[in-house]
């Protein structure tokens, strides 16, 4: 298990932060793919839910090593959040985990992943005490799978990512699901962060939409920590 990381940048495309992404290895090096090991139903949930934490330290460890600038977001599954069993154990080890590596809970931000969930209402009351620690949430890839804005509302993130087909749909000439994103989080008071953002087009098009930060391979791409560049440049 190895921390890639992709910069997120602000309108003015300066940095704002990073967004870990776990890459993971087989016994012979050969990447293999990584959603399986948190979606499948041949791994028990409580293998999925210490994957996804022990994927949390690598990136918290690698973060403060070899980036340590700027935000942190951090992948976070629903079934992860909802391991209701030892919740405070998990947040009383994460704080501290925090605290010892010398970062403060505003710099990090979880984001939930919009999958499927048993129980929004337990998702949201987790979600909430994260919130009273101090750490910051992110609603990913909002426009597909099981998006929902009644779970968005009752959230109420700080930021709310906004999948790549909504921005290709605005392009395309139906910006009715976008615009609604933007006036839900200006309603929420989130900040909006668009990801895909492949072209100067798509960069110039997104600012002129007043998106607050953006993410993708024109901004640049998941880097792993043996490979990246010393200095970020802004766009």
């Amino acid at each position: 298990m190895k921390s890639a990381f992709q910069p997120i940048v602000s309108a003015s495309g300066a940095l704002f932060g990073y967004e870990a992404l776990l890459r993971i290895y087989g016994q012979d090096g050969l990447q293999l793919q990584t959603e399986p090991f948190f979606s499948t139903g041949f791994m028990p949930s409580s293998d999925r839910i210490n994957l996804d934490r022990l994927a949390r330290v690598i990136h918290l460890r690698n973060f403060v090593r070899f980036v340590s600038d700027g935000a942190l977001f951090l992948n976070m599954t629903p079934i992860a959040a909802l391991d209701a069993g030892s919740q405070q154990y998990g947040y009383n080890s994460l704080i501290s985990r925090v605290k010892e590596l010398g970062l403060s809970n505003d710099r990090i931000y979880f984001e939930i992943l919009e999958h499927t969930c048993a129980n929004d209402r337990l998702l949201v009351s987790s979600l909430q005490d994260m919130q009273d620690y101090g750490f910051r949430i992110a609603i990913d890839d909002y426009g597909v799978d099981a998006s929902s804005e009644s779970r968005v509302r009752k959230v109420n993130p700080d930021i709310i990512k906004v999948d790549r087909s909504l921005l290709t749909d605005y392009i395309d000439g139906k910006p009715e699901e976008l615009q609604a994103v933007i006036n839900l989080a200006h309603e929420l008071n989130a900040k909006v962060l668009t990801e895909g953002i492949e072209s100067q087009n798509d960069f110039n098009t997104v600012r002129e939409l007043g998106v607050d930060y953006m993410q993708g391979y024109y901004i640049g791409r998941p880097v792993l920590v043996s490979e990246l560049p010393c200095l970020f440049e802004s766009i």
